[in-house]
């Protein structure tokens, strides 16, 4: 009997420990009123109080908004782009609709107004649409008593260009209280007296405002892999010349905020952008912050972030040799934007990579490379495709996870080994009476034959 109970303990001790589950202590969906400002809507889960957020303009633009605008998830904005149009798109208007192919969303999305929105009588494409964006909202308590000693933070966020002239990302600060209105990145309240926490990118100086990338703030101090900015000047404490050159972050230590869809040549691309935090981490106690940006054409996943940070070894601070962040997380109990001109959703702060960001629901079909809804001979160039040229398969068929319909055999990867089972699958029974052609012999003798020669080239 002592024995069985011992037995039982051990596995009702096992069940426990293997129960143990992740948490997401965040989720900012922008579920609210559409068509209405964002300032005084709130309830989000981790949240409390509500948002104020500002749109404070100059010159042409001055008192057109005033706030963020909440637009509903499958609806266009409504802005209208400059003549400086970069992407495909004929009439200059911005085409995201707050949806992410690669990320589970809801609710609605925020940011810049629509023309129609606030009923602008010159039109879309005449004028700045708004200017610097800031906003903020206070996190529960209970949020920042997770943030502990030994533990790590996931945070994410989506962040799309709102014009194509002018912009700065919106800089996520998990911070110490709401940065002022109408504050852009050089702007956290002031040097010496603002407030403390770590951030996304963005401005200062002016050449890194289209970046992500680690950085934090030090009671108002701004500092980036290269240092303490003087008096976070937007030109870089001087000139906009060589002051300028020197503070920008290198190219090997950022990502791009990428404006227009490499898929579509269309205006908006969708920009998810990942913050870790490690508390405590690191050799002499400090945290350890690092930020990486995922597009829509990306497979999310831990393993992928981490081979970001390996390829780029400053995007965390863990390989700074200086000015390493340290920060009482205590004190962290507000998310706070500064930025220019664009749109954000999809807040989330969580304890596991896969809270942060949860992938949508796979709809694919096994073998069905071609995305087409059945398994058949049209499936034979792209299957080859992704075997020889995974990046070129990502291109064709972005928002397909080539692991749910190339990976056949069922062992995490695409490869030769898959060519077999892929050539079973076309073969069987259930595919010849699902009404799908059976490819001749002749057909998967070239099939296995040209992925194979793929493959060879691939090893050269």
């Amino acid at each position: 009997m002592k024995t069985k109970n011992l037995l039982a303990s051990v596995i009702v001790l096992g069940l426990l420990t293997g129960s143990a589950s992740a948490t997401l202590y965040v989720y900012e969906p922008f579920d609210y009123t559409p068509n209405a400002i964002l300032t005084g809507q709130g309830g989000a889960q981790g949240t409390v109080g509500v948002w104020n957020t500002a749109d404070v303009g100059i010159g042409e633009n001055g008192g057109k908004t005033n706030d963020w605008f909440v637009h509903a998830e499958g609806s266009l904005s409504g802005v209208g782009l400059s003549g400086a149009n970069p992407s495909a798109e004929p009439l200059g208007m911005h085409q995201w609709d707050g949806t992410v192919s690669n990320l589970v969303t809801s609710g609605g999305y925020t940011g810049l107004w629509g023309a129609d929105d606030w009923a602008d009588p010159d039109g879309p494409n005449t004028g700045e649409p708004g200017r610097n964006l800031s906003g903020d909202i206070a996190l529960d308590p209970s949020v920042t008593a997770s943030f502990q000693t030994g533990t790590t933070t996931w945070i994410s966020y989506v962040a799309v260009r709102g014009w194509d002239r002018n912009e700065e990302a919106p800089n996520l600060v998990l911070g110490t209280g709401p940065a002022p209105d109408g504050s852009r990145g050089d702007n956290y309240g002031g040097v010496g007296g603002g407030d403390t926490g770590f951030g996304t990118g963005g401005g200062p100086t002016q050449t890194n405002r289209v970046h992500f990338y680690p950085m934090h703030y030090n009671a108002g101090q701004y500092t980036n892999v290269i240092g303490e900015i003087p008096n976070n000047a937007y030109f870089g404490g001087g000139s906009q010349g060589a002051d300028n050159a020197f503070w920008s972050v290198p190219e090997s230590d950022r990502m791009d905020w990428v404006e227009v869809d490499p898929t579509t040549d269309l205006f908006g691309a969708v920009n998810i952008v990942v913050m870790k935090i490690e508390w405590n981490a690191d050799t002499n106690g400090e945290d350890i912050l690092s930020v990486a940006r995922f597009l829509e054409t990306d497979t999310i996943s831990e393993a992928n972030f981490d081979a970001l940070i390996t390829a780029q070894p400053n995007l965390s601070t863990e390989n700074w040799l200086f000015n390493k962040p340290n920060i009482d997380e205590t004190q962290l109990d507000t998310l706070t934007f500064m930025g220019l001109k664009n749109f954000v959703d999809e807040i989330r702060v969580a304890d596991s990579f896969s809270e942060a960001l949860p992938a949508p629901t796979s709809t694919s079909i096994l073998g069905d490379t071609n995305d087409d809804g059945v398994v058949d001979t049209l499936d034979i160039d792209p299957f080859v495709l992704l075997l020889t040229d995974p990046a070129g398969y990502a291109t064709a068929f972005p928002g397909v996870d080539p692991l749910a319909v190339g990976d056949i055999n069922m062992d995490t990867v695409v490869d030769t080994l898959d060519i077999d089972p892929f050539v079973a699958l076309l073969t069987s029974g259930s595919l010849a009476s699902g009404g799908g052609s059976v490819p001749e012999p002749s057909t998967l003798v070239l099939l296995a034959s040209v992925a194979l020669l793929g493959m060879r080239k691939l090893r050269n």
